[in-house]
């Protein structure tokens, strides 16, 4: 299913990659298990041609370290917006969930899936 997804990053080649809280963890969990089933071609998710994957390192002059720098290094070319971060920007809430969001700020429910149906859709 990760390889399918890389196909499909690398053939619709889009500028923009959009989600919501992306930077929050998901993302990186992308990147584990395309380390752990040592996916060779996981450089395609960005547009610069990489060998070595970026690894986690704290840096302790405090710029460009932390877990928000990898996705920046893996997508090398395309815009990452995470929709979770702009909005903790712009908006003032309590909760930053999409479900919340979508109700507060658009009025519209938004249908949530049990991880255990997310099979059958696809």
């Amino acid at each position: 299913m990760i390889e399918a997804f890389i196909n499909k990053v690398t053939m619709i080649d889009p500028d923009l990659l959009i989600a919501h809280n992306l930077t929050g963890g998901a993302f990186e969990l992308l990147l584990a298990r395309i380390q752990y089933l040592k996916i060779s071609h996981w450089s395609r998710i960005g547009r610069l041609k990489k060998q070595i994957m970026p690894t986690k390192r704290f840096d302790t002059g405090g710029s460009y370290g932390g877990s928000q720098w990898i996705p920046r290094q893996v997508t090398c070319g395309r815009l990452l917006v995470d929709t979770f971060l702009t909005a903790k920007e712009l908006i003032r809430e309590t909760n930053y969930d999409l479900t919340h969001l979508a109700k507060v700020q658009l009025k519209t429910t938004r249908n949530e899936f049990d991880d255990d149906l997310l099979p059958q859709f696809y």
